[in-house]
Parts: structure tokens; C-alpha cells; sequence
């Protein structure tokens, strides 16, 4: 007896109601996905309900499945009351009680053939079937499939030691050094292809102590010269003036954990130099020879330059965290001061090595040498620059980066190699000396736009050169016609009005140029935009002899480009660093690639792919360029905006991807300054947050770890913040002093509106250097010397309708949340200006633009009503920030490192003539001691000095007298004594 005998009539119609649910259920299921597509938990919960099932129908004769229907026969024949009758297409179709049935067109309906209680004809009932309890595994997506009513799971993805990968991603599998890639099918199931790792070639004849290994792969190190050499005393030794002895430098090495530190010393000589000097023999005629030692070819336009050790950029200090980096510095100028900032270094210990002239130290005057010597503690990429008048914009900076062990390294999974020649570094570039461009913009008409660019002090001058190409005759300068000079206002027309040729100015300089004679010297028309001297002078008729006659004709098409190499199927690092000195933000881009972003200022953030990036003077970004193109040559773009843009100069520079294997030749895709990239634009220009293809730096994530880290860790983003400050600047039209004596030509005075300078100012305060070193001489000053907007105006004294000048210091204690609240209120031009502040990082929590200009009292009402965005979950981190014209940037730190510390505009012009303040943190016996020979520097006025040494030299006469007189007295009585 089975088990449906066992039981009454109405149990067992109830064991077959739950038996048929279940069938119901599960065949309809398999209908709908098939049974192979599911993941593994649904796959397992339909086997549970099938055994269900199959025990309660063990007794019964199987169901038949067909194509569309399932029929359960009774063991009784039927008539057709016992059948739903069914009307398909033009026939008539009967199905069975207990039938299921589902139709192609429609496959997420269940059709059942019921008869239910008390009922005399059984009736078809439709179910739909709902798709929201169906879901995939980790790797897969729900996809439409045809005939199927919920679609199946595909595997979309790659799933590996429980990371995800996305079809194209490669990696490394660390166990075995294998390379590993994630591909799609012709169906577009991703599954996983491995390759053994490639490492490049490897000298056999090696040392064995210099055989390291990186990433599954052998290297052989670079001896260095000497390791024993002393680099102090390295001025004796060429090596120090050139490139190959930093790149074997002992401390740019692979970093270790627990390693001791290493002391690193290094000797920059400062000094004025020439582009295409005489060491450049017959460059660029001959590529090689403008790699030669003290070659510095530029753009091929000659120029006078300011440098260290003959190199531009200067040279590149690379060492490990924790490091002392010790650097003589000798200054080899011709009566010009100088001084070394470490643009990322926080000296949390040695404030006074910071390098800012008559704040953290006193200038290096010529001919004297000064040792900056501190710990390398903030990881990442960074730069070291002259922060004393234009140097830096003249050629005095270079690349300085503190690695850390890859082990420490968040995002050393996203890149195979990290490699020095992987370093960018872009400057604007002008052909006279900077303080030349500045004087004669500030005091007169000339301007302040950059004609070109330089990737790692190389490039070509590309709108000479189409111009060349559109002028290919041979054209006599002509300087009595008007010529266009484009100032930051407007364009104006420069007349022999303003220049006489009679003037005394003319015959000047007609003597300055004796050896460069104007007149019958055929040259190449090369477009300066005014700003060589040459081009700014009346017709000269006179005709020199000299020793050097004409200029040398040099064809700009054959400078060399900077060029980078990879290896296809690898994943590169590289390091962009914007050492700019004017208003010339640089959007970088590479043909065909797309870049990852992962770092800024030397602080990670979540990755982020992008199409382009850009950089503002003073920052710094790490990118990841996956080497998965075709190999071939690819253009490295960069474009120049603000005042670089097509208003003005136009101004873009290329250097070259190259890939191994590639023909030694250049990209053949179009050049020009209209080339837009394609993809996200990262840290916009201009423009605030929401936008789909574009990102601003406050939209982006800091990484975790750095909630613990001090001056940025959580605390900072308490709700509100221990002291807040607005910081507002625009261009304002005042009667500087330095440039617009009210007595003599005020601003509203002067006769061209072109020869009119509004004066860039903090809180309409001008930044004044003191005579003596804020840090050093901090015990003899006395607080009253320092003024901000609050001060002034509890004096009387309306900044807003006078020119304030003075020493612009904000106090806070140590250890306290700050908020800056920065604001351009963007009325006088459509400007941007970054801000750089030195000791301390910052995070950016928000960053708008609210308009084309605001006043900071809109920007205050905005503010007390709570409607200044805040990212206060894991903003980013940095140093070195734009604020969009127009708008606010808000930075949020902890003042945990005592000291005086500039925060500043970083582009020179603006800086120089006092866009700037100083964040005085703790009090003056927080700070710690500076060395006991320290330098000092100071103001020399007492003239009671001089009375006193007047006197005494009265009374040294007076004594001598004295003295002269007892000698006569007591000869007198030796010889009367004697008789």
C-alpha cells in the first residue's frame, strides 16, 4: 500500500494542490531562464523544490513535459467539461485540467487549466511572473534573452582571489607573476586569459650586489659614480652638472620598510645662463648634440636664464621617506639674492627651511652659500623653485619626489612601474628675463601673456613655426608699423608715438645691440607678441660693425620633443608637475588614452578615469596610462587656458608617447591649439560640481588612511570649525604706490587705458615683507606690526577706498580647527588664481562657482543661511587648489605646525606685488629654535651709531694728544734728571 492509500480524500487532494504549486512553480521557472543560466543559490533552492516535489508524487505517474504545456492525466478518460477550450490562430485547441502552457510572444505568462470549487467548467487562469527575487552572482548581469522571460545571468565580469575586474583590466596574480588579463567572448562572457610575465632584458654580467627585484622581474642597479663620494664637496666633480649623476644618485633607490634613513647631499649652484649657449655646439641642426652636458635648447628662441647647475629643470632630487635631504646652496648670481622652497615639504621640524626671502629665512645673497638641510617626510610628487622675484619662471626649479616602500603604496595594484623618466614637468615660457616681462607690464604697456609652453624644459615654438609654414618668404622686422600688444584688459595698437625714433630711449637701446645689428639681418618672422625688446624699438637706420654679426637663422621645426616610452601591455605611473609662474593653467591629455588619476599634492584619492587634466601653477598629479593601444607613436598634449587660451597667445606644447617597437618617428595625428580630448575633464576650469563631464577636485575622495594623519585627520571635519576666515580678492583699481604714485600718474590719470594697472589684493590688503625674517627675528617683533581686515578697520582706516599696504598675518593657536572660506569676486577679469599654502595641507570641502563675479557680502548671506555646499565625508586633500572665478573654494585643516606660513596666490605676478598672508601658528615659544649661526638680516637706519663713533674717534685723538704730551713732559724730566 503506498502512501496515497495510507491517507483520506482529503489529504491527499491537499498533498497534490502543494505538489502541483511546486510544479507549477519550478516548471514555469525553467521556462522562463533554463535551468544552465541560473547562480549557484537559485540553482540550489530549485533542486530543494524539485526533491519536494518527486516524494509527493512518487505514486502518481510522472507529468508529462511538453514544448509548451504540461498535461497531468487522471486515470479516468475525461470529456471535454473536464478541458479549457483554447482559440489559437484559427483553431481550436483544448488543454487538460492540471495543464500549464506559455506562449513565445509572451513568456513571462503562466496559462493553467483550473477547476476550481463549486465550478461546472474548469477556466484558464494567467499568471505573471515577477522578475524581482531573481538576481545573479557578483561577476554576472541579468541580461535579456529572447523567449525568456526575466533573461539570464551573464558573466560580465572577471572574479579573482575575490577581487572584480572589468573586461580589458589586466593585473598581476602575485603567486606565481603572472600577467592577467579579463577578455569577453563572441557572446560577451568574460572569462580570463594568463600570460607569463615579460621583464625587460638583463645584463648578465651584473654585480651581485646590485641585483634587485621589482615586481616578479630582475633588475641591475646603476652604480653610482662613487658610492663612497662626498657630495658635499662635489663642486669639483662634473658630475654634478648633469642629468645621469641625479638619475645614480645613491638615495634614488628602491625604498624599503625599516630601512634606515640616508643622509642625502646634494650642491645647486644658481647662476645666470643662455639658452643654445656655446655647449650646444650645433644644435638643433644636430639632435644630439642639444643633449650634450650644459646644453638648454628651450624652444630655440636665445634668451637669458636663470638656472641650477647648467640644467633646466634643475636637478631632480628623488629619495625615500624619512630621508635628510641636505642641499648646498650657492649663490653664483650677479647681485641678485635667492632662496629654495620645498613646494610639498611641511617642515613640521625646521620651519626656517622653508625657503620664503624675509619670512622663514633672509635671502642667500651672491656669493654666499646656504645649507637647507630637513627630513623628508610628506610621500609623494613634488617640486623645489626659487621663491624670489621671477627666478622661478627663468628657469630655477626641479623635480622633487619622496617615495615610500610599494608595499605602503594604496594604489601600487592599479600600475606595474613607477620609473623616473616617467616625470613631467610643464612651464610657460617667455623669451625675455621675467622681471623684464613684469616691469614692463606693471609700469608700462607690455603683457603678461606666455607665447609657449615646455615639457621638461623642451619643446618647439609651434606658432612661429605655422607661421613660417604660412610666410615662407624671407621678411625684414619692420617697427614703425603698429603692432599689436595684448595686455590683460584689451588689445591696443602700439604707435611710433609711444617710442620716437629720436628719443634717447631709441639711441639706448640702438647701443645695447651693437653686436645683434638690426638693420639688413634677415631673419625667420617669428611671432613674440611684443615682448622682445627688439621687436618694441623704432626703425634703426644705422648700420654696426661688430664682432658678431647676424643672429644665427635656426629652424624651429627641428627642436626635439620630449619623449616618453612604454611597453605595450604595461601599466605606467607617471608624475605631471606645473612649475608656471603667470596665469597659463595647462589641460594635459594623451591620444587615445585614457587616464586614471590617483594622486594629487602627494595625497591619494579614489581612482577616477578621465579624459584630461587640469593643472594650475603649483600642482601636482599622479596618473596611470594603461599601454594597451596599437603599438605606435602617440601625441601627449598640452594645451594652454586663461591666458594661454585663444584670446591671447594660443598656446599648446606636445611630447610623445612612445611605445616599444614603434618607428623612431613622430605621431601623425593633426597638431593644434583647437584639439579638444575627449572623456571627463578633471579639476575644471571655471566651473563647479554636477556636471557630467567634467569633475572639479572637491567631487572627488580621499582615501581612508588619512583620517589619522595630523593637520587633516577627522577632527578637521567637525561641524564647525574653531576659527573661520573669509579671504576675498578681486583687481581693484587703487593708487599703488609702487605703480601709480597719485603725485605723478595715478591710476585714473594716465593717458592709455592699456598703461592702467589694478592692483590684485587679499581682503584689499597688500602683503609688505619685513625687513627682517619673520621666524628668525619673531621675539623682537612686536604683534602690533601686523594688521588684518579687522585691525584696519578698529583704526578707521577704509581699505576699500584706499590702498592698504602691510604685514597681513591671521593668528590662530595651535592645535585649532581653521576654515578658509576663499572667494574671487571676479569683477575686473575673467581671471583664476591658485593658492598654495605653505606647512600644512588642507582639505577641500567645497569648491562653486556661483556666477561671473560676486561680492563676499552675497557669498557671507549665502553662508549664514547654510547654503554653501559641503562634502564633509572623505574630501580631498592637497596644497595647491584653483578657485573658480566668480566663486568660493572652502578649505578645512588642523594648525598643528607652529610656525609663520605664506599663503599665497602661486601665480608670480600676482604674488610678488603682495596677493598674499601669512597664517602665523601657535605662539612664539611653540615654534621651535633656529640654529645659533642662523642668519639675520635687517634694516641699518640708527644714526646714533655714527655719532658714537664720531665720539670715539674724538676721543682717541683727544687720548693720543694726552699721550704725546706726557711723553714730551716725561722726556723732559729724564734729560733734566740726566744733567
Amino acid at each position: 500500500m503506498n502512501m496515497l492509500q495510507q491517507l483520506d480524500g482529503n489529504k491527499i487532494q491537499n498533498y497534490l494542490s502543494v505538489a502541483v504549486n511546486h510544479s507549477i512553480n519550478i516548471i514555469f521557472t525553467m521556462l522562463c531562464y533554463g535551468i544552465i543560466n541560473y547562480s549557484r543559490r537559485v540553482t540550489g533552492l530549485i533542486y530543494a523544490q524539485l526533491v519536494f516535489v518527486v516524494i509527493l508524487l512518487v505514486p502518481q505517474q510522472p507529468p508529462y513535459v511538453g514544448g509548451l504545456s504540461v498535461n497531468v492525466r487522471n486515470q479516468t478518460d475525461q470529456n471535454q467539461t473536464d478541458q479549457c477550450m483554447l482559440t489559437v490562430g484559427n483553431s481550436i485547441v483544448y488543454k487538460r485540467v492540471g495543464s500549464l502552457w506559455i506562449f513565445p510572444e509572451d513568456p513571462c505568462s503562466l496559462h493553467t487549466c483550473e477547476m476550481h470549487s463549486n465550478a461546472t467548467q474548469p477556466t484558464e487562469t494567467v499568471t505573471k511572473k515577477q522578475c524581482n527575487d531573481i538576481y545573479c552572482d557578483i561577476d554576472s548581469e541579468l541580461r535579456p534573452k529572447e523567449g525568456s522571460c526575466c533573461g539570464e545571468c551573464l558573466r560580465t565580469k572577471c572574479l579573482f582571489q575575490n577581487a572584480i575586474y572589468t573586461i580589458g583590466e589586466t593585473w598581476e596574480n602575485p603567486e606565481d607573476c603572472s600577467h592577467l588579463e579579463c577578455v569577453a567572448s563572441e557572446q560577451g562572457e568574460a572569462s580570463i586569459n594568463k600570460y607569463p610575465r615579460k621583464c625587460p632584458s638583463f645584463a648578465k654580467d651584473c654585480p651581485p650586489d646590485l641585483i634587485y627585484s621589482d615586481n616578479c622581474c630582475q633588475y641591475c642597479r646603476n652604480r653610482a659614480h662613487n658610492d663612497d663620494i662626498d657630495l658635499e664637496t662635489g663642486d669639483d666633480n662634473d658630475d654634478i652638472w648633469t642629468e645621469d649623476f641625479y638619475r645614480r644618485h645613491p638615495c634614488a633607490r628602491e625604498c624599503k620598510e625599516n630601512e634606515t634613513p640616508k643622509l642625502c647631499r646634494y650642491t645647486f649652484v644658481v647662476e645666470w645662463y643662455e639658452t643654445l649657449s656655446k655647449a650646444c655646439y650645433d644644435c638643433p641642426n644636430n639632435q644630439t648634440d642639444c643633449s650634450r652636458p650644459h646644453c638648454i635648447a628651450a624652444d630655440g628662441v636665445p634668451r637669458s636664464i636663470t638656472v641650477v647647475n647648467r640644467m633646466m629643470p634643475g636637478p631632480t632630487v628623488e629619495v625615500c621617506q624619512n630621508d635628510i635631504v641636505q642641499v648646498d646652496v650657492k649663490n653664483n648670481l650677479l647681485g641678485e639674492s635667492t632662496t629654495i622652497h620645498w613646494h610639498g615639504m611641511h617642515m613640521k621640524e625646521t620651519p626656517y627651511m622653508d625657503g620664503v626671502p624675509h619670512i622663514t629665512q633672509c635671502p642667500i645673497s651672491p656669493h654666499s652659500t646656504f645649507r637647507y638641510k630637513f627630513k623628508a617626510e610628506n610621500t609623494g610628487t613634488h617640486f623645489w623653485h626659487s621663491h624670489t622675484g621671477m627666478q622661478r619662471g627663468d628657469g630655477v626649479f626641479g623635480v622633487f619626489i619622496v617615495n615610500q616602500p610599494r608595499s605602503k603604496d594604496a594604489h601600487s595594484h592599479l600600475y606595474d612601474f613607477d620609473l623616473p623618466e616617467h616625470k613631467i614637468i610643464v612651464q610657460d615660457w617667455v623669451h625675455v628675463p621675467g622681471i623684464s616681462m613684469f616691469a614692463s607690464h606693471h609700469h608700462s604697456r607690455g603683457d603678461n601673456k606666455p607665447p609657449n609652453i615646455l615639457i621638461n624644459g623642451k619643446g618647439r615654438f609651434y606658432n612661429a613655426i605655422l607661421d613660417q609654414n604660412k610666410h615662407e618668404e624671407e621678411v625684414f622686422i619692420e617697427t614703425t608699423q603698429p603692432m599689436q600688444i595684448e595686455t590683460e584688459e584689451n588689445m591696443m595698437d602700439l604707435r611710433d608715438d609711444y617710442i620716437p625714433a629720436n628719443s634717447s630711449l631709441n639711441k639706448l637701446h640702438a647701443e645695447e645691440i651693437l653686436l645683434q645689428p638690426l638693420v639688413n639681418s634677415v631673419v625667420k618672422n617669428i611671432s613674440t607678441n611684443g615682448n622682445d625688446f627688439r621687436s618694441r624699438l623704432a626703425a634703426n637706420t644705422t648700420k654696426h660693425h661688430a664682432k658678431r654679426s647676424a643672429e644665427i637663422d635656426i629652424d624651429l621645426k627641428l627642436l626635439p620633443l620630449k619623449v616618453f616610452n612604454v611597453k605595450h601591455g604595461y601599466r605606467y605611473r607617471f608624475r605631471i608637475i606645473n612649475a608656471e609662474f603667470l596665469n597659463c593653467p595647462i589641460k594635459v591629455s594623451i591620444d587615445n588614452h585614457t587616464l586614471t588619476a590617483i594622486n594629487s599634492d602627494g595625497y591619494d584619492f579614489e581612482a577616477v578615469d578621465v579624459g584630461s587634466i587640469v593643472t594650475y601653477a603649483g600642482e601636482r598629479f599622479d596618473f596611470i596610462v594603461n599601454a594597451n593601444q596599437i603599438i605606435d607613436n602617440y601625441w601627449i598634449r598640452f594645451k594652454g587656458l586663461m591666458d594661454c587660451d585663444e584670446r591671447f597667445t594660443s598656446a599648446f606644447q606636445v611630447a610623445i608617447l612612445r611605445y616599444d617597437g614603434a618607428p623612431l618617428e613622430e605621431p601623425t595625428a593633426k597638431l593644434g591649439y583647437d584639439h579638444q580630448p575627449e572623456g571627463i575633464e578633471l579639476n575644471v576650469l571655471n566651473r563647479g560640481s554636477g556636471h557630467f563631464d567634467s569633475l572639479t577636485i572637491a567631487e572627488l575622495n580621499a582615501l581612508p588612511y588619512y583620517n589619522n594623519v595630523p593637520g587633516i585627520d577627522r577632527r578637521v571635519l567637525k561641524p564647525t570649525a574653531d576659527y573661520k576666515f573669509f579671504v576675498y580678492y578681486d583687481f581693484y583699481r587703487k593708487d599703488n604706490p609702487v605703480f601709480h604714485p597719485s603725485k605723478y600718474y595715478g591710476v585714473n590719470a594716465t593717458l592709455h587705458e592699456s598703461n592702467r594697472l589694478f592692483t590684485p589684493q587679499l581682503n584689499h590688503i597688500s602683503w609688505e615683507f619685513p625687513a627682517s625674517a619673520l621666524f628668525s627675528s619673531r621675539d623682537s617683533i612686536d604683534d602690533k606690526h601686523f594688521c588684518n581686515e579687522t585691525s584696519l578697520q578698529s583704526q578707521g582706516i577704509d581699505c576699500r577706498h584706499q590702498f592698504c599696504q602691510c604685514q597681513h598675518v591671521l593668528q590662530v593657536p595651535l592645535g585649532s580647527i581653521v576654515e578658509l572660506i576663499i572667494v574671487d569676486e571676479g569683477f575686473t577679469y575673467d581671471a583664476n588664481h591658485p593658492f598654495h599654502l605653505h606647512g600644512n595641507a588642507f582639505r577641500v570641502i567645497g569648491l562653486e562657482r556661483l556666477g561671473k563675479n560676486v561680492t563676499i557680502e552675497h557669498v557671507k548671506k549665502l553662508e549664514s543661511l547654510g547654503l554653501l555646499k559641503r562634502n564633509m565625508m572623505e574630501p580631498p586633500i592637497k596644497d595647491t587648489v584653483t578657485v573658480p572665478d566668480g566663486g568660493y573654494t572652502i578649505l578645512r585643516f588642523a594648525a598643528y605646525n607652529p610656525g609663520f606660513w605664506l599663503f599665497h596666490c602661486h601665480i608670480e605676478f600676482h604674488a610678488e606685488i603682495g596677493m598674499a598672508l601669512v597664517l602665523k601658528v601657535g605662539s612664539n615659544d611653540d615654534m621651535p629654535l633656529a640654529p645659533k649661526t642662523f642668519p639675520t638680516c635687517h634694516d641699518f637706519l640708527r644714526e646714533d651709531d655714527f655719532e658714537s663713533s664720531n665720539s670715539a674717534s674724538k676721543l682717541f685723538t683727544l687720548n693720543c694728544w694726552h699721550s704725546h704730551l706726557l711723553y714730551i713732559m716725561f722726556g723732559f724730566f729724564l734729560s733734566r734728571v740726566s744733567l
